[in-house]
């Protein structure tokens, strides 16, 4: 299948052509105004590229017909027809976009008897909202009735903002949101927790998730969200909500360049961990799914669901028409996105048991390479083990120094060990018992560090980096003392 990726270079549309470079099932092509970027970035991926004006020049580029789909990334969507889409029904190509502008995502089906008559199909929304949550929603619905959802979209401060992403958010706040009376766009305040990372403010914002979930679900109390990590800047942007709500600027969408400049320079004050939380109820009855992003990849969240979908009609989706992206994809198909690009994000309906574990996510493809032995035991999420190992004492005057300070074991040919796993945020947390000495820690991922690296904190406070060697080989470096000069090896007994 032939792809064209619209906005290619742009901060979603280079992260979806990461993902979809290297499928032999795909022919992509980055397409961009910026010719440079366009080249460095094919060049990188190994895929072809393409610099014109899409809002000008793609009809013609259709009209040759070298292409089976177009991904449209190029937003922002608050306030654009449906122009790339209706020009790729006329050239009878597939149509998805990234869209979660309430009005756009709504609107799409007016192109449905077109899109019957060309035999393609149009989507919009094939991303977070609707078609990530919506996906949620579904296999909650398998467990149980649903009456209320409420989710909040939690980003790291630290992620990157486009352009088109900071005029979207601006150019809405303090406007009433349509279908939802008394509400308006970052006009009240909530409080939402994410596993590891704590309570982030979320704030309403005008996505489809309400009406679509009222029309496929019949939920009809929705509430659709969005917070950023920093609480200076979420609370901020809530205060200058009110110069529009009070009639006092039509719009704060003119100051886009001038916050946006602001946040960049001060990505320093948050992280690179996001995520996203959504509650369903029913009665008394509540569950939560979350899903949690580190390591900087969570911008890759919003553009896995366009990724499923390409891959989905490259092997024979049927389904045609124009429509939201409500109902094409299962959780599971979206999450496979995920684990195919080695990406570190974990998931689940249990705040403690996410998934993939997090060996997994650090180690992607190397993962692979372990014994079968290593891998029952990192994907068996909270358990309880037993064996025998070896303890090898401190070598160095240092490192016996903080073997005693820390009452870590003393050295031995042969002792019996109890080592349990639980979940602990995103992370684990781990208790290994060698005769009377228990030794606790806890391992995760790293902040802003490099892929393949775990952090394993003692109870007394000690870091160890763990990381991924050239061979995929796991080794380590102690925080404490001189590298490998503090050497404890334990050695399971499967």
């Amino acid at each position: 299948m032939r792809v064209l990726v619209l906005g290619g270079t742009g901060v979603f549309g280079s992260r979806l052509c990461r993902l979809l470079a290297g499928d032999p099932g795909l022919a992509l092509t980055v397409a961009a105004r910026d010719r440079a970027a366009v080249d460095a970035l094919a060049r990188e991926l190994g895929v072809a590229g393409r610099a014109f004006d899409w809002r000008s020049k793609l009809d013609g580029v259709l009209a040759e017909g070298g292409h089976d789909v177009v991904v449209h990334a190029a937003g922002p969507f608050l306030g654009q027809d449906y122009g790339v889409a209706e020009c790729c029904v006329r050239h009878g190509v597939h149509y998805l976009d990234l869209a979660d502008d309430a009005a756009f995502v709504h609107g799409i089906d007016r192109l449905h008897d077109a899109a019957l008559k060309a035999g393609v199909l149009v989507s919009a929304g094939a991303s977070t909202a609707p078609a990530l949550t919506g996906a949620v929603v579904e296999e909650g619905l398998k467990a149980g009735p649903v009456e209320r959802v409420a989710f909040g979209i939690m980003p790291g401060n630290d992620a990157p903002r486009g352009p088109a992403l900071v005029a979207t958010i601006l150019g809405g706040v303090g406007k009433p949101i349509a279908g939802q009376p008394g509400w308006r766009v970052w006009g009240s305040l909530r409080r939402m927790r994410l596993p590891g990372l704590g309570k982030r403010w979320v704030a309403p914002c005008d996505l489809p998730e309400p009406a679509l979930f009222a029309r496929r679900f019949a939920i009809r109390d929705t509430f659709a969200g969005a917070g950023l990590e920093v609480s200076l800047f979420h609370v901020g942007l809530w205060s200058l909500s009110w110069l529009v709500r009070l009639g006092l600027v039509r719009t704060l969408a003119p100051t886009a360049p001038l916050l946006a400049g602001i946040a960049d320079r001060l990505r320093f004050l948050g992280t690179d961990r996001g995520g996203l939380r959504l509650e369903l109820q029913a009665g008394a009855i509540s569950r939560a799914w979350c899903l949690i992003a580190e390591g900087g990849d969570g911008p890759f969240i919003p553009v896995t669901p366009a990724a499923a979908l390409v891959r989905k009609l490259a092997t024979g989706l049927s389904m045609r028409g124009a429509m939201p992206c409500l109902g094409l994809l299962s959780l599971a198909e979206i999450a496979a996105e995920w684990r195919r690009a080695g990406l570190r994000i974990a998931s689940g309906w249990n705040d403690t048991d996410l998934h993939p574990s997090l060996y997994r996510r650090v180690l992607g493809a190397a993962y692979d390479r372990q014994s079968r032995a290593g891998q029952a035991l990192h994907d068996a999420g909270p358990s309880h083990w037993k064996g025998r190992c070896i303890v090898t004492g401190a070598q160095t005057l240092a490192g016996r120094l903080m073997a005693w300070l820390f009452q870590l074991p003393a050295a031995t040919d042969d002792a019996p060990i109890v080592v349990e796993f639980s979940g602990s945020g995103s992370g684990e947390l781990w208790t290994r018992r060698l005769g009377s000495r228990v030794m606790r820690s806890r391992q995760f991922i790293g902040l802003r560090r490099p892929a393949g690296w775990i952090v394993e904190r003692s109870a007394s406070s000690i870091s160890i980096f763990w990381f991924r060697s050239p061979t995929g080989v796991s080794r380590f470096r102690c925080a404490a003392c001189a590298a490998a000069a503090c050497r404890c090896h334990a050695r399971c007994g499967r």
